[in-house]
């Protein structure tokens, strides 16, 4: 990584738990290095799952916290772990996934009963006692599966007896829990270490408002049982989110509950009743996200009990704290799912190959210069003008098509040790498309402007001027779509990487300039902070659902994206009590640096000039568009699970590769958004695109042909790579669509 580097090393203290931090790291990545299990999901600060709280010390904060902390939380000390290197010694305070105390009790599973679908319950007998608090967790690990210890709430409460209870939902690919859920457990040793974690219910009078979604329904049912038993009857309003009638649980006992507790009121809230199920059909119940009832049934509640998965605890985190209630009465657990450090070196909940990464040679340095190359081609065919044009741009396009088709897959992942000199690579891509518009405008703009043909006429022998008056008609539009393909180009991919690296200002600021050429700084907000966090999803504008058409998502994720941007800048600046029209917005000052390139295009070619820029600009806008549409077409994930390989098109196209940093490798950008360019692994078993880059995009443009090639890519992912739960979401895509072949019963599932 790239930025500030501190030359000493530094103590963090996470919990009581020292680990050393490493000149260039951050608290995140010192702490899974020491086994400290910091909560984490994105890891590039678009999610807030690892903020804790800085007690003593400082940190350099490599990127803008109020995208995703309240104003509360700033104004608490909270930081983001992934995005914070210490500048000194520090004390950290957080949630951490598996602070457990006590020792290892040993027991067996005597009862299994499906709670629903994807939820078990699990009755362990184990042999000594062991003292929890209803709503805390344990570590529980399977005498089969000594290597694959994971933690879950319990969700009975306590009892003289040695016998506790837990609720294990399948995660996707999960060990433990499709062991637990998926086959016949009963009988199993099963070895219970704990407790852990501080949710719990605090004693108290005053209402209270609980919000639970999946599976965390079953440590605050456990804790509603305690409470039952020890008398309570303060106000108690539970509030269960789920998907459909057949992820509901616990109903009747919910229902006794309310009888027998006059204070207590629960509403369960389906935020998916659109399928076949006769349940869904008739249901009469609250409808939509489970956060949007909060304001109805708060109660004058002064404390909140929060348990499920991250964005829905975020989520309502940041309404009862807007509606109120004080940070430090919210108590919240949320549920992450837990996968194996990943083979690559890097940490996270993602499933990627072992690969051998052998040191990087000259020629692995000098493979992304093959971008340059192809951008001092452009440049000098523009300027060539006429049939030069022409055949620069037949060229271009010739060597994606071809090329990639003959030069086969580039699977190599070499170590580098010169970072900088890749990152230079990455900078020096301002200068060249700085060039490469300029002879656009030029070329078009009436005259010569500046005098720049009859000068470099005078450089070169070549006459500049006549080449210029030859660049008419077909000519003429080569020079625009050339000049637009290298806007999208050297203008957009490099920005992709730079505006990434959210920590290093330089970087930032190159990559802004570099979207400012196509109208799209918007891009550096919405894309980090938006779509890395809810792509392959419906409130992502950049991923395409299944049946439209590239031309209509150019429209839809333009604005949709645009308005996305705005709506996190603005909630940025109001966290920081700062005035949105005001120059700390970034959205407005994006506007301005474009504003500031049209003003350069108008001196240079009047309002022709500026006219032909503002063309060019749209146009690099809407290949960018047509990029998000080929990497993410049909795809569906479910907001509460991290982002895996298959939720993205990948190619491993050589020359695409090469050329354009490794963008086409998008498997596991998505999957590990923190990765440089050059760290990317291929991922040969994602789910592929149809050909390379350029010869992908150039299908999109063809509707019918587009549609019946990928037709049968979305049967592959969802026989090969959907969960249960997400061929449920691409069933209905499916519906929607319009396409014959991707009708309901078309294909198996």
């Amino acid at each position: 990584m790239f930025g500030t580097r501190h030359q000493a090393t530094v103590t963090a203290t996470i919990n009581d738990q020292a680990v050393e931090v490493n000149p260039g790291e951050t608290i995140l990545e010192a702490a899974l290095r020491d086994g400290i299990e910091l909560p984490n999901l994105c890891r590039v600060g678009g999610c807030g799952t690892c903020k804790c709280r800085l007690l003593q010390g400082e940190v350099t904060e490599m990127t803008e916290t109020g995208y995703l902390l309240t104003e509360e939380q700033i104004a608490a000390g909270y930081i983001l772990a992934c995005q914070s290197r210490p500048r000194s010694d520090v004390r950290i305070a957080a949630e951490l996934a598996a602070d457990v105390q006590g020792t290892r009790i040993d027991g067996h599973i005597v009862q299994k009963q499906m709670l629903t679908h994807d939820i078990a319950q699990i009755d362990v007998q184990l042999e000594d006692k062991i003292d929890y608090r209803a709503g805390q967790f344990a570590q529980l690990t399977l005498a089969t599966l000594p290597q694959a210890t994971r933690s879950y709430s319990f969700s009975s409460p306590p009892s003289d007896e040695k016998r506790v209870r837990f609720a294990v939902r399948r995660v996707p690919g999960g060990t433990f829990s499709t062991r637990i859920v998926d086959e016949d457990v009963v009988g199993e040793k099963l070895s219970v270490r704990g407790p852990g974690g501080d949710f719990w219910l605090r004693p108290g009078t005053e209402p209270v408002i609980m919000i639970a979604g999946g599976s965390g329904l079953a440590p605050i049912y456990a804790m509603l049982q305690e409470a039952w038993q020890r008398g309570e009857s303060r106000p108690v309003t539970l509030l269960f989110g789920a998907r459909q009638c057949r992820d509901l649980y616990y109903l009747e006992e919910l229902r006794a509950l309310e009888k027998t507790w006059p204070a207590f009121t629960f509403v369960p809230v389906l935020s998916n009743t659109d399928s076949e199920d006769e349940c869904d059909k008739d249901w009469s119940g609250a409808h939509g996200l489970v956060t949007d009832f909060i304001d109805e049934h708060l109660h004058g509640a002064t404390s909140a009990y929060l348990c499920g998965p991250p964005p829905m605890v975020d989520a309502a985190e940041r309404r009862l704290i807007d509606k109120g209630i004080a940070a430090e009465r919210i108590h919240a657990d949320r549920f992450l799912t837990q996968n194996p450090t990943t083979e690559t070196g890097f940490s996270g909940d993602v499933a990627v190959p072992r690969v051998d990464r052998p040191a990087a040679n000259l020629g692995d340095y000098l493979k992304f210069g093959l971008f340059h190359l192809i951008g001092l081609f452009s440049a000098l065919a523009i300027l060539a003008g006429g049939a030069n044009a022409s055949f620069g741009f037949a060229a271009v396009l010739a060597f994606y098509v071809f090329g990639d088709a003959l030069a086969g897959d580039d699977l190599r992942t070499p170590r580098f040790k010169h970072r900088m000199l890749l990152t230079a690579q990455l900078w020096l891509a301002l200068p060249l498309l700085a060039l490469i518009v300029f002879n656009a405008v030029w070329s078009f703009s009436p005259g010569d402007p500046l005098g720049y043909g009859a000068w470099l006429s005078g450089l070169s022998g070549y006459d500049l001027l006549e080449a210029k008056g030859q660049t008419t008609g077909p000519h003429a539009l080569s020079v625009f779509l050339l000049t637009g393909l290298m806007i999208g180009m050297v203008g957009t991919i490099p920005a992709h990487e730079l505006t990434h690296r959210t920590w290093d200002p330089v970087s930032m600021r190159i990559g802004r300039w570099l979207l400012a050429f196509s109208f799209d700084t918007a891009f550096s907000i919405e894309h980090v902070y938006g779509h890395h966090r809810y792509v392959s999803t419906a409130r992502d504008p950049a991923t395409a659902p299944r049946g439209r058409n590239v031309y209509h998502h150019i429209l839809a994720s333009t604005v949709e994206g645009n308005i996305s941007a705005w709506k996190i800048e603005r909630e940025r600046l109001q966290r920081k009590k700062h005035c949105v029209f005001s120059h700390r917005n970034a959205y407005l000052r994006g506007q301005m640096m474009s504003v500031t390139l049209l003003v350069l295009a108008y001196l240079i070619g009047g309002p022709v000039g500026a006219l032909y820029f503002l063309a060019l600009a749209f146009f690099g806008k809407a290949l960018l568009e047509v990029v998000n549409y080929m990497e993410h077409y049909g795809m569906v994930r479910l907001e509460d699970q991290p982002v895996q390989p298959r939720h993205s098109w990948n190619t491993n196209a050589r020359l695409t590769s090469w050329s354009m940093f490794n963008l086409s490798r998008h498997s596991h950008h998505h999957a590990q958004g923190e990765i440089p360019y050059e760290d990317l692994l291929p991922m040969p078993d994602a789910p592929t695109m149809v050909g390379g880059y350029l010869s992908t995009l150039l299908l999109t443009l063809v509707p019918p042909v587009w549609h019946r090639l990928m037709t049968q890519k979305l049967i592959e992912w969802d026989e090969k790579y959907a969960t249960p739960e997400e061929l449920v979401l691409a069933q209905k895509q499916n519906a929607a669509s319009g396409l014959a072949g991707l009708g309901i019963g078309s294909h198996s599932t």
